[in-house]
């Protein structure tokens, strides 16, 4: 698929939406995902249209952040914002819920035991892919600004990088570093992980910086080569496009906000807790065939 192609399905999807078209980077991570990860032909064109945060997830239509009229001084006299933890966790949560997923994808897993890296899904031509390259538990302890980009009218052969708070952006992203406290299968990342969300240019960053953090424990279910980062190569992304990011509860009890109500509970209704996924990763590797995705 070339630039144009791109643009033109960026467009119609923008118009369907009602929205500013955003969504461009994650098609780009999906077909340069596939290419290098030996994704099965009859998916190397499956991308996703439009979702949540998170691997690579575009949040959308966020409102602007109140933070009242609270501040706290600090040893220079400058004045700094006191942010409210579960206001900000919540905030967030608020966010992922508007987005959704309009995507149409060739797997539509029945549960979260199906996006494992320990199940390998086999297509009729002899290629195999996984929904994730790793699982792991931990908590994000900061967000930073990433980069910006967008595409000219008059040239649409690449993207263009612009200043991140340039109102020409078409999409941005942020860079998220997680500390990891348990890998439960696959591959173990990088220390410190790095993960990158794209954002769109509507969503103010402190939404995600102070609301990421916020959420606490999280089950990231992540992809090793993100696509989208190809020139920040150590950068991963949550798979799905952001929508299997599960929040740990005190009793343990997963969540996912990044995901419409119906698809979570399908999705959680066999690992409800994070216990019950940790012994679903435990039980031994096997391959299954494309068509069934049978558990």
């Amino acid at each position: 698929m070339n630039t144009s192609e791109l643009r033109e399905a960026l467009h119609r999807d923008a118009e369907l939406a009602g929205l500013p078209p955003t969504d461009l980077v994650h098609r780009v991570a999906g077909l340069r995902r596939r290419s290098r990860r030996r994704r099965a032909s009859v998916l190397a064109g499956v991308v996703a249209i439009a979702v949540g945060v998170a691997g690579v997830a575009v949040l959308d239509g966020a409102r602007e952040q109140d933070r009242g009229d609270d501040t706290v001084a600090d040893g220079s006299g400058a004045a700094q914002a006191v942010v409210d933890p579960e206001a900000a966790a919540q905030q967030y949560r608020e966010l992922l819920g508007t987005t959704g997923s309009a995507a149409s994808r060739a797997i539509g897993p029945a549960s979260l035991v199906e996006f494992l890296p320990t199940i390998t899904y086999a297509v009729r031509n002899g290629n195999t892919t996984t929904l994730s390259d790793s699982v792991v538990v931990g908590h994000v302890t900061d967000v930073r600004p990433g980069r910006a980009f967008y595409v000219p009218e008059d040239d649409d052969t690449a993207s263009t990088e612009v200043p991140f708070d340039d109102p020409r952006a078409q999409w941005r992203t942020v860079h998220a570093e997680v500390a990891v406290t348990e890998v439960l299968a696959g591959q173990v990342p990088p220390d410190p992980l790095v993960v990158g969300l794209a954002l769109n240019p509507r969503t103010p960053v402190e939404v995600v910086a102070d609301g990421l953090p916020a959420l606490g424990d999280l089950v990231l279910f992540l992809d090793a080569d993100a696509g989208v980062f190809d020139d920040d190569p150590g950068i991963w992304s949550i798979a799905f496009d952001g929508e299997v990011l599960a929040e740990v509860g005190d009793d343990g009890r997963l969540s996912l906000p990044a995901a419409e109500s119906y698809v979570a509970e399908r999705w959680l209704a066999g690992t409800p807790t994070l216990d019950s996924l940790r012994e679903a990763a435990r039980q031994p590797a096997r391959t299954v065939p494309f068509e069934t995705l049978e558990d």
